[in-house]
């Protein structure tokens, strides 16, 4: 049995040092926020998408949750093996594949065809998350792990910031399929950036029992209790974001009357507010600790799901606020929820385990767009409906978490007290 020293107390295993430690948490930030434009694109453009391809809201939302459907069928898949490899081959491999999808996103003109390319993405983008935490996590020790966690939580708020709103400028401005070409261009460069400084880590390969069928990794995960609840935690607290999130902005243009422009700097402010509280919530987090924390943040943001979902009018100050509150703690909830999850397992299983947990958070994405957009629909007079409903249906799953969070056990824990007896 490997002792808890060599589990957790990984500081010195670090490739090149605690010097480097950030430095490379950044740049693997970075491919995570490549990734969370795309998944993110379509979200705020489903007018433009229901218009582009003349259907539906139900049909609009299919071309959201196929790439999440694709990404949880990936992400279990690939649990088996990923574990097995150099992390860096293993990034290199999907983020490659994740780049040939969104170049073919570019050049898909009709409905059909965009569906059939989101999937290819969907497949290695919803392993590239998992990688990518999986490396963050060997390379800091737990207890400064939830302020790790908390820089690649950014890139989801510098995706609103940046990516977001820049593509929702160049729908305006050129088309729909303008964003995928300069992301396609953007995910090249980085591709490049991943080969030449991120350095090669298989110290986790000796740790693993080859003798194990790969498919059967899968079943073991689902024979432990503890990471089922992680697992369930991962899927119902993206749930809960995603269900509300999809219809924000058809219901602010369509409902309120906001004029589209509001659009990307509402995202800009909210996400500019997230990057500056993040840190801070990941030290919280790490100070007063992460089920504590994750109780907090998420009773708190109820406030604001509720306030978004029941709004009737709105002034533009009020509504950027409203936005910014509604960013700020939606993303400071993930951080101590992913810190929870990356302590449901060990060093050796975690590449794998990552990757589940990358799959039910798009599992949670996709069947949040389903689920909105049977809830949603859109009246005679191009109003959204039954948007509140969504947030009745979001703070229910929230609270849902709250339970779940607090029976998910630490392995840090455990094993710290296997080796003090």
């Amino acid at each position: 049995m490997e002792t808890f020293d060599s589990l957790v107390l990984e500081e010195d295993e670090q490739p090149k040092g605690r010097n480097n430690e950030y430095l490379l948490v950044f740049l693997l930030a970075f491919i995570c926020y490549l990734a969370s434009v795309d998944a993110m694109l379509l979200m705020p453009l489903i007018n433009e998408v229901m218009a582009a391809f003349k259907v539906g809201t139900k049909s609009a939302t299919t071309v959201v949750s196929i790439y999440s459907f694709f990404a949880f069928l990936s992400g279990i898949l690939s649990s088996g093996w990923v574990d097995r490899f150099d992390r860096k081959k293993a990034l290199l491999f999907c983020f490659a594949g994740f780049t040939i999808g969104t170049t073919l996103c570019a050049f898909a003109t009709n409905f059909y065809a965009m569906i059939g390319c989101r999937a290819i993405t969907g497949v290695f983008g919803g392993i590239v998350g998992g990688v990518a935490t999986a490396m963050v996590s060997d390379i800091i020790p737990y207890e400064r792990r939830a302020t790790a966690i908390s820089i690649i939580s950014l890139s989801f708020a510098v995706a609103a910031i940046t990516g977001i709103p820049f593509a929702f400028h160049l729908v305006i401005k050129y088309d729909l399929f303008m964003p995928f070409k300069i992301l396609a261009a953007v995910s090249g460069l980085t591709l490049l950036a991943v080969h030449v400084w991120l350095p090669n880590m298989t110290d986790h390969i000796h740790l693993i029992d080859k003798s194990v069928k790969r498919l059967a990794y899968i079943v073991d995960v689902f024979k432990d209790k503890n990471q089922v609840l992680a697992l369930f935690l991962a899927f119902i607290i993206i749930f809960s974001h995603q269900v509300v999130i999809l219809f924000i902005i058809p219901y602010f243009e369509n409902n309120i009357g906001f004029d589209e422009d509001w659009v990307p700097i509402m995202y800009a402010i909210g996400g500019i507010c997230t990057v500056i509280t993040s840190p801070f919530i990941g030290k919280f987090s790490d100070k007063i600790g992460n089920k504590q924390s994750f109780l907090i943040l998420m009773l708190l943001s109820f406030i604001p799901i509720y306030i978004t979902t029941n709004i009737t009018s709105a002034s533009i100050p009020v509504a950027i606020v409203i936005c910014a509150t509604f960013f700020i703690l939606a993303a400071g909830r993930i951080i101590p929820a992913y810190t929870i999850m990356t302590a449901a397992t060990t060093k050796d299983k975690r590449g794998g385990f990552m990757s589940l947990r990358s799959a039910f958070l798009e599992l949670g994405t996709a069947v949040a767009s389903v689920v909105s957009g049977f809830v949603v629909g859109i009246n005679a007079t191009g109003k959204v409906t039954n948007f509140n409903k969504l947030g009745y249906i979001s703070i229910a799953c929230g609270l849902l978490a709250i339970v779940i969070s607090r029976f998910c056990k630490s392995s840090y824990y455990r094993l710290k007290a296997l080796n003090q007896h």
